[in-house]
């Protein structure tokens, strides 16, 4: 019988420890973050990041745990990055939509009216499911997953909805007819 969790002394990961994990295991990890993020730089970057927070932390079980436990720290690092950079690019977005919006000019304004009208006409014009589909995309920044359960369909359905009506309404802003248009995007 194995003593209770807070009986178990914690076992400080020793840097020899890590050395072995780093020689058997760095490439496989970088070849598995580089397939998530942008680049290898940044791969090894997270990978260095993950060594460095197993140092940080006593392990109170086996050694053989460490492996699974790097990659899962590893994986969680890069979800981290991967969610701030998508915050930094709206927050950047708001500011520059913002700063064109001040200095946009009447005709440049009255233009950009005309092309929201035309997007919330055409995407009236697409049957209740692909409507909401989008905009929980686009205006709710849902998951496809979760899109999918909303809708009861499946995910590819629900991906389906999604990039046909942006689609359907880049044709439609490309002067298609709506006729044109769902003969091309909507089967």
């Amino acid at each position: 019988m194995m003593p209770p969790a807070c009986c178990v002394p914690r076992i400080p990961i020793h840097a020899s420890a890590l050395a072995k994990l780093f020689l058997e295991n760095n490439r496989s990890l970088c070849a598995y973050l580089r397939v998530r993020v942008a680049s290898q730089h940044e791969a090894e970057d997270i990978a260095q990041e993950a060594y460095t927070r197993l140092l940080q932390h006593d392990q109170p079980r086996a050694i053989s745990f460490l492996r699974a436990y790097l990659f899962k720290v590893a994986a969680n690092i890069a979800s981290d990055r991967a969610r701030q950079r998508r915050l930094h690019l709206r927050i950047d977005l708001a500011h520059s939509s913002e700063e064109q919006i001040e200095s946009a000019t009447p005709d440049q304004q009255v233009h950009a009216e005309e092309q929201l009208s035309l997007l919330a006409r055409a995407l009236g014009e697409l049957p209740e499911k692909y409507q909401r589909a989008f905009l929980l995309c686009r205006i709710q920044e849902w998951d496809t997953n979760r899109i999918a359960t909303d809708l009861e369909v499946g995910e590819r359905m629900a991906r389906h909805y999604v990039s046909r009506t942006a689609r359907y309404c880049r044709l439609r802003l490309d002067g298609a007819t709506p006729r044109d248009a769902r003969r091309e995007v909507i089967p």
